[in-house]
């Protein structure tokens, strides 16, 4: 092998690595590549972007949306959770429940299923199932709206652990109030 064929195999060996290790792409933004400042400068431009706080899971900041420059019916609301590291590690829309089958058929098209429920009448769910993320689509039932959201692993574990702990330790409370 000649060495502009060992230079054209490292560049495509190192392309491949590179889109294999690519975060999943949510509204122009990629989970655990997008920063804070990247996703203020592209929202600055169609939408206004509100402070949410810290989340308590992640340890990032918060921003907020309104769906309108978004170009998506049915779309209200969009929130983006980032990690202590200002990567993005969560997005959250909120839209019109009527769009439950359509988004689902989206994403299905795009990633594994994991778990459904779509029963005719009452709660729907679907966890869709990249390398690197969930992907919920919830709509309850006695609700106008759903909820798509895109989290990272990690901030799934996070979610995850700290719900344990904080329900063990409400447990523990009430058991010494007896």
């Amino acid at each position: 092998m000649n060495l502009a064929n060992k230079y054209a195999a490292a560049i495509a060996g190192v392309l491949s690595l590179s889109s294999a290790m690519a975060g999943t792409q949510v509204l122009d933004a990629e989970l655990g590549v997008t920063t804070v400042e990247q996703l203020k400068q592209v929202l600055a431009r169609s939408a206004k972007v509100q402070e949410q706080g810290v989340n308590k899971y992640s340890g990032g900041e918060m921003y907020a949306t309104d769906g309108a420059a978004y170009g998506i019916d049915g779309l209200n609301g969009v929130l983006y959770i980032f990690d202590s590291q200002k990567k993005l590690a969560g997005v959250i829309m909120t839209m019109n429940k009527d769009r439950f089958a359509s988004i689902y058929d989206i994403l299905n098209k795009k990633y594994r299923v994991v778990s459904k429920h779509r029963p005719f009448v009452g709660d729907q769910y679907a966890l869709f199932k990249p390398a690197d993320a969930n992907i919920e689509v919830s709509a309850p039932h006695l609700s106008f709206e759903m909820e798509v959201r895109y989290l990272r692993n990690d901030l799934v574990q996070q979610f995850n652990a700290k719900s344990e702990a904080e329900s063990a330790a409400k447990k523990k409370a009430e058991a010494k109030k007896f």
